[in-house]
This record gives structure tokens, C-alpha cells and sequence, in this order.
């Protein structure tokens, strides 16, 4: 108890005592479905906040939630993740935590927490990065099974940076450690249009796949505006 009243301590003084840098990135979209019997509505968040403390200690917090109705509700769908990592110009070292919530797999609640790092560089057309991490998953489905696994997780992301559009692909690959047909392959492509703006327009593809799961695959594609927001504090 008493490292952990230290380490909140630690990270207090280092937000106190250093230049913090703000970017928030949020944006809402929608997507609609006529069918001739049923209208599939469908509404989608994205969060990529992050918070630089210093030159080298930086917290990434990242929201995606979709739900969906036709007309009565069946996608509520929620990533939440947490990263705090220690970052350098060409690579960073993290800790991450993650949590999930899904009522079309009947995830009541999905735990994730690991340790990683990563390389990157920047090019004249934008950013790359690839990282690894080493997870421990604990999964508490709405029929009562709980589940314990270990997962690898490879993350693989492109930003490409132009003045009236940019494109940002980010994907993750987990497989079970015990068992490579068990696996999870999530990730997000963003086009921003206009992305200098404080509000600009966006259209996203979500995909997220598990091998084992009921529900193998779901796909959403939508169509909304988002907000950008950047801030440093001395």
C-alpha cells in the first residue's frame, strides 16, 4: 500500500513541476440502414486523448462505443483503454490497462492489463509505430463463465498527415498464448477531412473480430464530425 501512495505521489509531482501538453481528439458519428422490413440506426463515439507530461512521461486514454437499434437495441459495444508509458523519440516502453463490454458477445466485463513497448519514426508524410505487449485477460461473460487468459498483442498503426485530409490506420493483433486459433484482430481506419480544423468531418471502418466468440465479426461503418483540441501547459 504504501508503494502505491508513492507512485501517486511521483506522478502528481511530475504533472506539477512539468510543461504539460494536452491533445484531445473526439469525434460522433452515425450510420443509417433502410431495409424493406426493419431501419438500422447506428451511433459511434471515438476518443484518442493524451496528456505529455515533460519530454518522456505521456497517459493515452482511448474511448470507442458503438450502439446500434433496429428499432430496439442490439449493439452497445465499448473499448475503454488506459496507457502510460515512458517515450523516447524513437521508441517507448508502457503499461496498459483495458476494459470491455460487449451485449452482442454477452461480455458483461472483459479486463485487460499488460506491460510493452514499441519503436516508431516520423517520415515527411506522416507517423508509424509498432509495438508488443504482454497481457493477462480476465473475461466475466453475462452466462456467469469467467475465463483467464494470456495474450501476445501486436499493434501496427499509420498516420499519414496531409493539410486537408488525414488517414489513420490502427490495428492490434492477440493471440492466445496456449492456443493460436484462439484470437482477437480489432482495429480502426479514420479518414479526417479538413484534420487543421478545430471541427472536421470523418468517416471510420471499426472491425473487430474474435476467432472463438458467437459472434465471430462486427463491422461498422460511419459518418460524423469530429473535434480537435490542443493545449500546452507551462
Amino acid at each position: 500500500m504504501k508503494n502505491i501512495f508513492l507512485l501517486i505521489l511521483i506522478f502528481i509531482s511530475i504533472i506539477t513541476y512539468s510543461q504539460t501538453e494536452i491533445t484531445l481528439e473526439n469525434s460522433l458519428s452515425g450510420s443509417l440502414n433502410q431495409g424493406k422490413s426493419e431501419n438500422i440506426i447506428g451511433v459511434n463515439f471515438t476518443s484518442n486523448n493524451s496528456f505529455d507530461f515533460g519530454k518522456h512521461i505521456g497517459l493515452d486514454l482511448g474511448t470507442n462505443y458503438n450502439i446500434q437499434y433496429t428499432p430496439k437495441l442490439t449493439q452497445n459495444e465499448l473499448i475503454q483503454k488506459a496507457n502510460i508509458g515512458y517515450n523516447k523519440e524513437h521508441w517507448d516502453l508502457f503499461t496498459t490497462y483495458q476494459y470491455n463490454y460487449s451485449l452482442v458477445r454477452e461480455i458483461q466485463a472483459d479486463n485487460w492489463i499488460g506491460i510493452g513497448g514499441g519503436v516508431k519514426e516520423k517520415f515527411n508524410w506522416g507517423k508509424a509505430s509498432l509495438s508488443y505487449a504482454f497481457l493477462y485477460q480476465n473475461t466475466n461473460y453475462m452466462h456467469s463463465a469467467i475465463t483467464n487468459k494470456l495474450r501476445h498483442s501486436t499493434r501496427f498503426r499509420i498516420k499519414i498527415e496531409k493539410k486537408k485530409f488525414q488517414i489513420t490506420t490502427e490495428y492490434y493483433y492477440q493471440p492466445n498464448i496456449r492456443d493460436i486459433n484462439d484470437f482477437i484482430l480489432y482495429g480502426t481506419t479514420k479518414i479526417t477531412l479538413f484534420p487543421n480544423k478545430t471541427f472536421n468531418f470523418v468517416i471510420q471502418d471499426q472491425m473487430n473480430f474474435r476467432s472463438i466468440d458467437n459472434v465471430k465479426m462486427i463491422n461498422n461503418l460511419t459518418f460524423g464530425v469530429g473535434y480537435k483540441f490542443i493545449k500546452i501547459i507551462k
